[in-house]
C-alpha cells in the first residue's frame, strides 16, 4: 500500500521552495501561530518515559478542559502522540480488520490515510450541498455495513459545528448499528458561535470516542500531544495499540501541554481576522458557508483552478478543496489563523494581481 504525502505539508514545502528561490510567498490555507509568552524550565523528568496513558496531572486537567462539557463518567482520558496517533490507536483497538469507516466530506485528508494505513476501508460520503448538513438517508443506508463514523466538530475545512439534532441522530444511528462514533474536536477552543458549541453534545454511550489536540488549541503543533476520551471498556486496548507504535506521547510535549493549560497559552482572538476574511470572500462574489469554529473558511469559486494559478503568480499558495474530497474541487481552504497584517498583505496582493 502506497501512502500519499500530507497535502498540508506538501503546501508548506511549496511555499518554502518559493521563498528559497528569492520570492515573496505566503500560504492562504495554513495558519501562522504566535509564539507562547512563556516556557517551563526543563528538568530531568522531561527525559523519562511517561506512563503509557500519559502524565496523571495532564490527564486530569485535559479531561476537564477538553472534555468537561460531556457527561462521561464511564470514559477515561488517554494522552496520545498527536491526534493522528490517537485516531490510529482507537481504530486499531475498536474495529475488526477490513472494517468500513464512514467519512462525511469534506473531511481532513488524514482520516482517509489513517484508515488505509490501519487496514480499514474509508468510505467518503457526501453532505448536503452548500449547507454541509449530514445526508442522513445516506448515513442510514451505509451504516448497515460499517464499523465506524468519523468526523471533525468543528469541521475542518468548513468550520461548521454539528447541530444538536444531527449529533443526537448520529449517536442513535451508531447505537442501533453497534458502530463507533469518533468525534475529532481539535479546534474546541477556537469557537465563534458559542451557543451552537454548547448545544453540540449528545448522550454519551459506550461506542463514543472524542479526540482533541493541543496543536491548534494551545499553539503546540510541533509538540505532538493530543488526547482521546475513550470508554473504560476500550481503554486498555487503545493504550496497547498506541504503546505499540510510540510507547507513550513525548514526555517533553506533555510537560509543555501542562504548562500551556496552567498559563492559558492558546490561539489569540481571531475575530478581526475572521471579519476581514469574510469581507474578502464577499468582495470576490464567492459563496461560502458562514463558519462557526476553527480558523477556516471553505469558499466555492466559479473558476478555482484559474484563481489558483493567478494567485501563485502573486506568491500566494492555496490548498484546493479536492484534498478534502473529490466532490470539492471547486472550493479551497482559506485560513485566517494569522496575524492581521499578514492576512492584509495576502489580500492586498491578491486584489492587485488577481482581480
Amino acid at each position: 500500500m502506497k501512502l500519499r504525502p500530507s497535502p498540508t505539508l506538501a503546501l508548506a514545502r511549496k511555499v518554502e521552495r518559493a521563498r528559497a528561490e528569492g520570492g515573496d510567498a505566503w500560504s492562504l490555507s495554513t495558519p501562522s501561530f504566535p509564539v507562547p509568552e512563556s516556557l517551563p524550565d526543563v528538568d530531568m523528568r522531561w527525559l523519562k518515559l511517561s506512563a503509557p496513558e500519559g502524565l496523571p496531572d495532564l490527564r486530569a486537567r485535559t479531561q476537564e478542559v477538553f472534555f468537561g462539557r460531556w457527561d462521561a463518567p464511564d470514559h477515561s482520558c488517554v494522552i496520545t502522540a498527536g491526534a493522528k496517533a490517537g485516531i490510529f490507536a482507537v481504530l486499531q483497538a475498536a474495529l475488526k480488520p477490513g472494517a468500513r469507516v464512514l467519512l462525511p466530506g469534506p473531511a481532513w485528508p488524514s482520516y482517509e490515510d489513517l484508515c488505509r494505513s490501519a487496514g480499514f476501508v474509508p468510505i467518503s460520503l457526501p453532505r448536503v450541498p452548500n449547507t454541509f448538513a449530514l445526508d442522513r438517508a445516506e448515513l442510514v443506508s451505509q451504516a448497515k455495513s460499517a464499523g465506524a463514523i468519523m468526523l471533525a466538530n468543528p469541521c475542518n475545512p468548513t468550520g461548521r459545528i454539528l447541530p444538536a439534532d444531527e449529533l443526537s441522530a448520529l449517536a442513535t444511528l451508531c447505537k442501533q448499528n453497534d458502530m463507533l462514533l469518533i468525534l475529532d474536536q481539535s479546534f474546541s477552543t477556537v469557537i465563534f458561535d458559542q451557543a451552537a458549541w454548547r448545544a453540540s453534545v449528545a448522550p454519551v454511550f459506550d461506542r463514543l470516542v472524542l479526540i482533541d489536540s493541543f496543536s491548534k488549541n494551545n499553539l503546540m503543533q510541533g509538540a505532538r500531544v493530543a488526547a482521546a476520551l475513550v470508554p473504560q471498556t476500550m481503554k486498555d486496548d487503545v493504550i496497547a495499540a498506541h504503546q505499540t507504535i510510540v510507547s507513550a506521547a513525548p514526555t517533553p510535549g506533555q510537560y509543555l501541554a501542562l504548562h500551556a493549560l496552567e498559563h492559558g497559552h492558546k490561539m489569540p482572538d481571531l475575530s478581526a481576522q475572521r471579519a476581514r476574511a469574510e469581507a474578502f470572500i464577499a468582495a470576490q462574489g464567492w459563496s461560502c458557508y458562514p463558519q462557526q469554529g476553527s480558523f477556516y473558511f471553505f469558499p466555492k469559486l466559479p473558476e478555482r483552478e484559474a484563481f489558483q494559478e493567478r494567485a501563485e503568480r502573486q506568491g500566494v499558495f492555496i490548498l484546493a478543496g479536492s484534498a478534502f474530497g473529490a466532490a470539492y474541487g471547486d472550493h479551497f481552504r482559506l485560513c485566517f489563523g494569522k496575524p492581521l497584517d499578514e492576512l492584509e498583505a495576502i489580500f492586498d496582493r491578491l486584489s492587485a494581481g488577481v482581480a
